[in-house]
């Protein structure tokens, strides 16, 4: 029972979308920036969204299938919380959606199978960093440039790591021409570089976090992302996979919030 409720949670997406919310979330939070509700609503929306569009509306036209209630509800619920927010941005803020939008909308083709940026050999995991890299950047910009490089080059680099296990657990579903890092180099060796991304990470928390406390935070969570590096296999449970990693971000937020309230 709580493995299918699991699963009825991580295959809406909501997981996913809860995730992004919590990684924008709590690298404003390390620099003592407190999202706006409105832009948090939009993150959280319209990332939902993005992700129904990826996992429901698009194999759904290319299948030519109808589409459940439930989706619709879903996809309709994602594109009002998302509309919610942004209508309180100002124009800098419906640009940088923009841009993103642009980019899910090509990162898989709803009218022709395996086209679109997704299938450019290796592209995905980077498509994918970029924008929540962009969301998760855009409102400390008013850092010093030297350090927005380093917070942009970190937050790349997070992202990154958390995709390897996933495309560890997929290298058996992933089509060929799709050339991930496992299917290029092999699972070892993709395990070998997250290894070294998350040595580069723990290096750069120690440059780019202020406050002792958010800084432990922050390498247990880099630890506990190097543990699921290594136990994640090709015939892990999908769910099991796709809920712990995503799970990281949300629980690096609940824990900095804790520690700000309490130390």
């Amino acid at each position: 029972m709580i493995h299918r409720l699991i699963h009825s949670y991580i295959q809406s997406s909501l997981h996913v979308a809860v995730s992004l919310w919590a990684f924008c979330s709590v690298l404003a939070l390390q620099h003592d920036i407190r999202l706006s509700s409105s832009l948090q609503c939009s993150i959280f929306g319209f990332g939902w969204l993005a992700y129904q569009y990826f996992h429901v509306v698009v194999p759904v036209l290319l299948q030519q299938q109808r589409m459940r209630w439930q989706a619709v509800f879903m996809i309709l619920l994602g594109l009002s919380i998302g509309v919610f927010g942004i209508v309180q941005q100002p124009l800098r803020v419906w640009l940088i959606f923009g841009f993103v939008g642009v980019l899910t909308l090509l990162y898989a083709s709803p009218l022709q199978k395996s086209r679109g940026l997704r299938y450019v050999p290796t592209l995905k995991i980077f498509i994918v960093a970029l924008c929540w890299s962009i969301l998760a950047l855009f409102s400390i910009v008013q850092t010093s440039s030297v350090d927005f490089l380093l917070l942009a080059f970190k937050s790349m680099l997070w992202v990154l790591v958390m995709m390897i296990p996933l495309e560890v657990h997929d290298i058996t579903k992933d089509a060929p021409e799709l050339k991930t890092l496992p299917q290029l180099l092999g699972v070892g060796n993709a395990k070998k570089i997250a290894y070294l991304i998350l040595i580069i990470l723990a290096l750069l928390a120690f440059i780019t976090t202020n406050n002792e406390a958010l800084l432990w935070i922050e390498i247990t969570m880099l630890l506990t992302l190097g543990w699921v590096v290594f136990v994640v296999k090709k015939k892990s449970a999908k769910y099991i996979t796709s809920f712990w990693v995503e799970a990281i971000p949300v629980l690096w937020l609940g824990i900095s919030c804790l520690a700000l309230s309490f130390c």
